[in-house]
């Protein structure tokens, strides 16, 4: 018998595929003692599991959206504007992977949130990285004990 959800679409009957099937009794098993808010977007995502009869999809689709926030919140949490390339500098290969920049940051083109995701955070650890080697730098030459650059980062590679 076919069912309606909230919005009078018409579902896909669950026992039509066993990835389906799956794919509800994975997501009532998460909600258990979940938050009530979490509880809901799962509810939510189980009616397009149903709706859709394709999990995989569906289960993409909300991931993406997901790391899109998180991108979100990242790029601010650093004072970053988000930015992306053209697909022409995608094309051309200028623009294949995230760039960072003080203030904003360049995100390819068509790159899935997740890939975006993953090389922000890479950029912005090797970005502090950076920032903490340069204190190191000036704070020994301050203290005299590195006369120049080459000198410094000798010490460095033999220091870890």
């Amino acid at each position: 018998m076919a069912r309606t959800s909230g919005t009078g679409e018409t579902l896909a009957d669950e026992a039509d595929s066993p990835a389906v099937r799956q794919a509800l009794v994975s997501i009532e098993a998460a909600k258990e003692g979940a938050d009530p808010a979490v509880v809901e977007c799962l509810d939510a995502v189980a009616d397009l599991v149903r709706e859709h009869g394709d999990p995989a999809t569906v289960f993409d689709s909300v991931l993406g959206q997901l790391a899109r926030e998180q991108l979100r919140v990242l790029a601010a949490a650093h004072g970053l504007r988000l930015y992306y390339s053209t697909e022409a500098s995608v094309d051309d290969g200028h623009a294949s992977e995230v760039v960072l920049f003080p203030g904003f940051v360049i995100l390819p083109h068509g790159q899935r949130p997740e890939d975006s995701l993953a090389q922000l955070r890479a950029a912005l650890a090797d970005r502090q990285e950076e920032q903490r080697m340069a204190g190191d730098f000036q704070a020994r030459v301050a203290s005299g004990q590195h006369g120049d650059v080459r000198e410094w980062f000798a010490w460095m590679r033999g220091a870890r």
